[in-house]
């Protein structure tokens, strides 16, 4: 096991000279796989694309090279159904990306939540972890940069194999379970691609409804913790005049980087590092990179520290606020299919709904719209009797509390299935609630 030195030892010795020695090329850093190894690759844009570039430029000569890769921004050349026998797949995060190759059968995804992201990688033990980073700075210390929170540092350290790529164009996150000395790997690649970019995802009548009944249950002082999309966008929107604001997410994005801008995030009611604004991974576009860069307010830790629910729940009044796909008349939610259609996953949801639940004036909320297009174009309701078959809860009914939709918000705490069916039936669309009171009376549940 490599030992992973910390911010405060200064006996580093001339790390300049080390550094060019182990500059190489991606094919001499290739020479070091072998056929059946396991390689971490985190995700998101710290994916090293030099390196997937040449590995996948060898990919009919390697037998079965098991890659872990959570959030692709983009379809790297592995991902080609013509690599099915050579690259194994796995990812324990959900994107576009993932979602197709999951479709295709050439990706698996591996049913977890976050917080365990580091035991996932402890027991897959990957003998050959690469990812991107910063240059080094004055100590000799790099950063793991925008997603370092899908690949835990424990796989760094266990690993036989070190590979970075350092690219000038990576911002640094502060918070020391980011940092990686340049001493702890053993082969630098240099390499200035552009990172990809995550835009602001233009928010829909639907979601503005939404958010607004959200923002209603959110009060001044209040911690939140906000997930992506255009939800999570209006939501950060409707925010902005909210004063005194904490954040304890999982994802920092650019809603988060806006309300810091508006005054409305300052976290000086934070009862849990207070003045901090605490995330685990980075997703936006470069004016959210150049915020955050080297930018002391934010602290970034590993996922295992922020998802962990008897942490969230250390901050009084932890407003979570996530995404659901559909939800049933007893109150399941299910958050990344629908059928067997893997189209998410469960990422950190659960534990922040825990968390929420168990903070002192905590709150957890599900939203989503009432209705959906199926594919022959008809209007169906997301607030359903009984899920379709294949469907997977993510959140089971006795973890959920309130669920939002553009017609209101159900508080179903404590509630009996007589009551959280009328509660739902109320906000789901009127076109559906006559069809949803029959199936309950159908199912003796009023």
């Amino acid at each position: 096991m490599r030992l992973m030195n910390r911010a405060g030892d200064t006996n580093r010795g001339n790390w300049q000279q080390e550094y060019n020695k182990k500059i190489c090329t991606p094919e001499e850093a290739l020479s070091v796989i072998r056929d059946h190894d396991t390689i971490a690759m985190a995700g998101g844009n710290v994916v090293p694309e030099a390196l997937v570039k040449a590995l996948s430029q060898k990919g009919n000569s390697w037998q079965q090279l098991s890659l872990l890769v959570n959030f692709a921004l983009k379809r790297y050349d592995f991902m080609d159904p013509s690599y099915k026998e050579n690259f194994s797949i796995e990812t324990a995060f959900v994107g576009p990306m993932e979602r197709n190759c999951i479709q295709e059968g050439i990706s698996s995804y591996v049913p977890i939540h976050l917080q365990q992201l580091g035991h996932w990688l402890d027991y897959r033990k990957p003998n050959v972890v690469a990812c991107s980073v910063t240059p080094p700075d004055a100590d000799g210390y790099m950063n793991r940069s925008c997603y370092a929170g899908l690949c835990h540092r424990r796989a760094f350290e266990k690993a036989r194999t070190v590979i970075v790529e350092v690219n000038q164009n990576l911002p640094w996150l502060c918070g020391d379970d980011f940092k990686i000395h340049v001493s702890e790997v053993d082969y630098i690649i240099e390499n200035n691609y552009e990172p990809v970019e995550t835009q602001d995802i233009p928010i829909t009548q639907t979601e503005k409804l939404i958010a607004a009944h959200i923002a209603d249950m959110i009060d001044n002082g209040s911690t939140i913790q906000l997930g992506l999309g255009g939800l999570a966008n209006a939501v950060g929107y409707f925010l902005r005049d909210k004063r005194n604001l904490g954040v304890h997410g999982e994802v920092i994005s650019n809603s988060i980087m806006d309300l810091l801008i508006a005054g409305a995030v300052d976290g000086s009611r934070k009862s849990l590092h207070r003045g901090k604004v605490l995330g685990c991974y980075l997703v936006g576009n470069r004016k959210l990179w150049d915020f955050v860069d080297r930018n002391e307010d934010f602290l970034f830790c590993e996922v295992e520290y922020i998802n962990d629910p008897r942490v969230i729940a250390q901050n009084d009044n932890l407003i979570s606020i996530n995404n659901t796909l559909m939800v049933d008349l007893t109150g399941q939610a299910a958050s990344e299919s629908i059928g067997t259609y893997q189209y998410s996953g469960t990422g950190g949801q659960v534990n922040f709904v825990q968390g929420a639940t168990q903070s002192r004036g905590g709150k957890s909320i599900l939203a989503l719209s009432s209705t959906y297009q199926d594919k022959e174009g008809q209007l169906r309701s997301k607030i359903v009797p009984v899920f379709p078959e294949g469907t997977i809860v993510s959140t089971s009914r006795n973890d959920v509390e309130y669920i939002v939709t553009e017609y209101g918000v159900a508080c179903l705490k404590w509630k009996s299935l007589a009551e959280r069916v009328k509660e739902l039936i109320r906000i789901a669309h009127p076109d559906f609630r006559y069809q949803l009171k029959f199936a309950a009376a159908k199912n003796h549940w009023i």
